[in-house]
């Protein structure tokens, strides 16, 4: 089976699921954040940070990171998850300095998992924390519906658009098969899908709406270059090969966990103001 064909099955498959816990109800599609982020835990300690499954550490740091969670959105409340939010967003411009910032060749993330072999566990762990914050709203099907399309619209059509027109590389050295024109187009497409997606759920579309949403594609993408500059370090390819074609969960999520807190903002201070 092709490599493409084996991406669109899983992602069919993925899709399926993801819609599946939403029609459920809201505990339930936490509970599937909750695995999701069980899962890519366990691809950093293993893959990234070499424990073994058996190891005390290994298992306090994925029972601290469900006891949190659960304690967390059981508790339901704005201000402690908003506290996340923040801390989340405090991680990813620590993340943006180290993408653009620290040279690949300076190992900055591997010497510090080697000397805290844990703590690169919190790129999941913080940004998990915070996710209940999208559930604050009787509309939080939309809202979800929106990160996810949005960071996907992104993805796929950055990959599309790459692979079918992509002749310029946009940084070798840490994501080899991206490309300037797969940025761009991927941009193009979440600004479309996000628009009509926004329009579609809550009946309101604006001009700028569209620069908004092709704003948090970009974002997304940032995200998967910090992935994609740990996984150089590390001389990783994937996080994992649980999902055919894709890689890892943390290989699918690194993206839409990035885009998350930020995306937060977009909501409440850019968006319409959503029934509560």
């Amino acid at each position: 089976m092709s490599n493409t064909k084996e991406r669109v099955i899983s992602a069919i498959i993925m899709t399926a699921l993801v819609i599946v816990a939403v029609v459920l109800g809201k505990s339930t599609t936490l509970i599937a954040v909750m695995i999701a982020g069980v899962l890519c835990i366990d691809e950093l300690l293993c893959n990234f940070a070499n424990y073994k499954r058996s190891d005390f550490m290994y298992k306090y740091v994925l029972g601290f990171f469900c006891i949190l969670f659960i304690g967390i959105n059981g508790l339901n409340t704005l201000l402690t998850l908003e506290f996340f939010t923040f801390a989340a967003i405090m991680l990813n411009i620590f993340l943006i300095y180290y993408l653009f910032k620290i040279p690949l060749a300076d190992g900055f993330m591997k010497k510090s998992a080697i000397e805290r072999p844990a703590i690169i566990s919190l790129f999941v762990i913080i940004p998990l924390l915070s996710f209940g914050v999208h559930f604050q709203t009787d509309a939080w099907r939309q809202v979800l519906g929106m990160l996810l399309i949005v960071t996907y619209s992104m993805d796929t059509g950055a990959w599309f658009v790459g692979k079918n027109f992509g002749k310029h590389k946009l940084w070798p050295a840490v994501s080899p098969k991206k490309t300037v024109e797969g940025f761009v187009g991927g941009m193009v497409i979440a600004a479309i899908c996000g628009s009509v997606a926004w329009w579609l759920f809550f009946g309101e579309s604006r001009w700028y709406y569209s620069i908004i949403f092709a704003a948090c594609g970009a974002i997304s993408q940032v995200g998967d270059l910090v992935q994609s500059k740990v996984k150089r370090e590390f001389e990783i390819k994937d996080s994992s090969n649980l999902i055919p074609g894709h890689g890892g969960v943390y290989d699918r999520i690194d993206s839409l966990i990035f885009l998350s807190p930020f995306f937060f903002i977009v909501v409440k201070y850019l968006g319409q103001q959503l029934p509560v």
